[in-house]
Order: structure tokens, then C-alpha cells, then sequence
């Protein structure tokens, strides 16, 4: 692999990788730069009614799919997001942001306990609110090695 950098004044850093896109090392070099570029989200652009509404990530306690919308969940509001669960997983994923199900995505800052039940499942109970969440058992490695 050969590296070069070129020192230029700015406004936003440039990062140009060629080469094969199927090299391992191509791949595992564009993961990490997506990731380093990712953890600098800090707000999300987020709809209520007509308006737009910029939310700091810390803020949101889960983003959920409900029917054909996705639902983020603050302490004291509930916002529509035009982006997909997938690629709100993909933003938040160096951030405190974990899937519990097929269809939540919870910030286990917010999370109080967790409990198991007899389907193999986990009930998840968040601080500051009386809501419960389910952990699929798909889903429960992950959260465990995010906490």
C-alpha cells in the first residue's frame, strides 16, 4: 500500500483512496475511514409536522419503525426521520446507538435494566420513562458488547 499526503489549507478534509474496491485492505481501509467520519455526527436532522428540527444525538433515547415511518424518541418529544433504520444504524454506529429487534434502535445511555424471559428474549426497561423495549435474541450479542 503506498500513502501520500498532501498538507493544503481547507476548508473540509479530503480523503481519496484508489485501488480495487474487493482488496480486503481497500475495504478494511474505507470501513475506518466511514467510521472516523461517521463519530463526528452530532445532530440529526429530524421532522415534526411542517418543521425541521435539529436533535444532538445525546438526546435521543431510541429510533423505531413504525409501519412505513421511522419514529426518534427524545425524553420530551417524538420526531419522524427521512432516513431509513438502516442507514440511522450505519450514522450512529460509533456512537452509544445499538439494534435491539428488527426494528429499534436504542442509545444504552438511556438503558435502566435488563431481564429476561422465558421465549429467549430480553425485556429492556429505560431510565426516565416507564416505556419497556424487547431484545430479540438475534440482537442480544450485539447489545451485550456494546455495553
Amino acid at each position: 500500500m503506498k500513502v501520500t499526503f498532501e498538507s493544503a489549507s481547507v476548508a473540509e478534509t479530503e480523503v481519496i483512496i484508489r485501488g480495487d474496491i474487493s482488496n480486503p485492505e481497500v475495504e478494511a481501509l474505507l470501513e475506518f475511514v466511514k467510521s472516523k467520519n461517521v463519530s463526528s455526527t452530532k445532530k440529526l436532522l429530524l421532522y415534526k409536522e411542517d418543521e425541521q428540527f435539529l436533535v444532538d444525538i445525546g438526546e435521543v433515547v431510541y429510533i423505531e419503525v413504525s409501519g412505513s415511518k421511522v419514529e426518534v424518541v427524545t425524553l420530551t418529544d417524538r420526531y419522524d426521520a427521512k432516513k431509513k433504520l438502516y442507514e440511522l444504524k450505519d450514522m450512529l454506529s460509533a456512537s452509544s446507538f445499538v439494534q435491539i429487534n428488527k426494528g429499534t434502535l436504542v442509545n444504552i445511555e438511556f438503558v435502566k435494566s435488563v431481564q429476561a424471559e422465558f421465549s429467549g428474549n430480553y425485556t429492556l426497561r429505560l431510565k426516565n420513562s416507564k416505556e419497556i423495549l424487547t431484545i430479540s435474541r438475534k440482537f442480544f450479542k450485539e447489545f451485550k458488547s456494546k455495553i
